[in-house]
């Protein structure tokens, strides 16, 4: 278990940075963003001028920063000045109030810092499961710093690179927001900006490999899979082999909403193989939740319970309702292949609920379904014409395609003449599950 610094100690880096123990919590700061964060907080402007932190002059905060560099290069972690300085003015910014804040960027030329506009992007990334409004406002907050970099201070190609990635994580904001359109035109904005950058293959495979998850989202799956097959390809020529395994994530999760599970599982196992859990340790979580649910796609469900069971450690360090939604659906299927019924009740409904909140139309559908399965294996009739009279009116005017809609529409007619068995249900599922990767495919009723 990591030890972090409190404040006093935070207090007496600042005051003596460079000798003896300063040089041990200066490593730890390097690697850890909370501490960095609460450093940056003790160096507001309202801090170094004595209200409320350390009292610091303009002059001591520059010769703080020069020792900073100088011992970041002792620690075998050398950074430039303003790539120490961008954690603290990241905190100061965030302290700031939002239009507070735009006003720092237009009129302060400490904000006007590369090193800043880059991680303001990579917490984007970070922060677009847990909070991706909060992924979204830091996006907009880098392309806001990029904005302000003054005429030809930087390489212009170098610049389309960053402005590209900077949009491109905005998109992937917007998509987990379930905003799928305003998502897309981000995202065409990132591609032209790449188009007029450096080629740099790792700019490159990075795009690629967001776009590919925004055409996984808008179900266009033949789209997909060549652009992770690109950015795959581009990560292994740059020796990145966690990005490699990352896409790969995405790939199995395609397969397995396409109805590949058996696929989705083969690309797990190569995914886990070149994973640095140091570097994401989230994407652990995806690995064994993608496996569970794929098991459980394959009906193998004693599998899938036990991959699932091994997973709730990691399942807990992430509270957000993006993952516990989707922890309560697969357990909720993996309850009800058990046959596990009441329990398979109460998770699917949790779960469907947060999907309509969210406007996730498909995935609801799905859960909806899967709960439909639970009812009409009990022969619970009337659960059943309540579930459908409320399922149809919601996806009409979400993100369902037209044969989609018709057969949830025949759904509802048979759930109307009690006809809908578990095995209809069954077969509805089948193909709501193969209509996500060919939206052309056409409904047939069973026979």
């Amino acid at each position: 278990m990591r030890i972090h610094p409190n404040e006093r100690t935070l207090g007496r880096l600042i005051q003596r940075v460079g000798r003896g123990r300063g040089r041990r919590v200066l490593r730890h700061l390097l690697d850890c963003g909370d501490c960095r964060d609460r450093l940056g907080e003790l160096l507001t402007w309202e801090g170094r001028n004595g209200r409320g932190g350390i009292p610091w002059s303009p002059r001591a905060y520059g010769a703080m920063l020069d020792r900073l560099v100088e011992t970041s290069a002792e620690v075998g972690a050398p950074l430039s000045r303003q790539q120490v300085e961008a954690p603290i003015l990241l905190a100061e910014l965030l302290l700031q109030p939002g239009e507070r804040r735009r006003l720092l960027l237009r009129n302060s030329a400490r904000f006007r810092s590369w090193p800043l506009a880059e991680l303001l992007f990579d917490r984007s990334r970070e922060e677009a499961f847990e909070d991706p409004a909060q992924a979204e406002s830091l996006a907009r907050l880098g392309l806001e710093v990029v904005a302000q970099f003054p005429t030809g201070e930087h390489d212009a190609r170098l610049q389309a690179d960053l402005q590209a990635r900077g949009l491109a994580y905005l998109s992937n904001a917007l998509r987990m927001r379930s905003d799928l359109l305003e998502a897309d035109e981000i995202m065409s904005q990132a591609q032209q900006h790449l188009d007029l950058g450096s080629r740099d293959p790792l700019e490159e495979a990075r795009i690629l490999e967001l776009k590919a998850s925004l055409r996984k989202d808008q179900l266009r799956f033949n789209e997909a899979i060549p652009l992770l097959n690109r950015a795959i390809s581009k990560y292994r020529s740059v020796g990145e082999s966690h990005r490699e395994g990352r896409a790969l994530l995405t790939l199995a999760e395609i397969h397995r909403m396409s109805g590949m599970p058996s696929l989705g599982i083969e690309a797990l196992e190569t995914s886990t193989s070149l994973l640095d859990r140091s570097r994401e340790p989230r994407l652990l979580l995806c690995v064994r939740h993608n496996l569970a649910f794929c098991l459980s796609d394959e009906e193998r469900y004693l599998e899938a319970h036990s991959v699932f069971e091994s997973a709730q450690p990691l399942y807990d360090q992430y509270p957000d309702l993006w993952t516990q939604h989707r922890r309560a659906w697969v357990e909720g299927r993996i309850q009800r292949g058990l046959g596990q019924l009441e329990a398979a009740e109460e998770r699917l409904t949790w779960a469907q609920r947060g999907f309509v909140e969210q406007e996730i139309a498909y995935d609801a559908a799905l859960v909806s379904l899967d709960l439909a399965a639970v009812y009409a294996e009990q022969g619970r009739t009337g659960d059943l014409k309540e579930l459908a009279a409320h399922m149809l009116p919601i996806f009409q005017s979400r993100d369902i395609h037209r044969e989609a809609l018709a057969a949830l529409a025949w759904f509802r007619q048979a759930v109307e003449r009690e006809t809908a068995t578990a095995s209809v249900v069954r077969h509805l599922l089948d193909f709501l599950k193969r209509a996500r990767h060919d939206p052309g495919l056409r409904w047939v009723q069973p026979g």
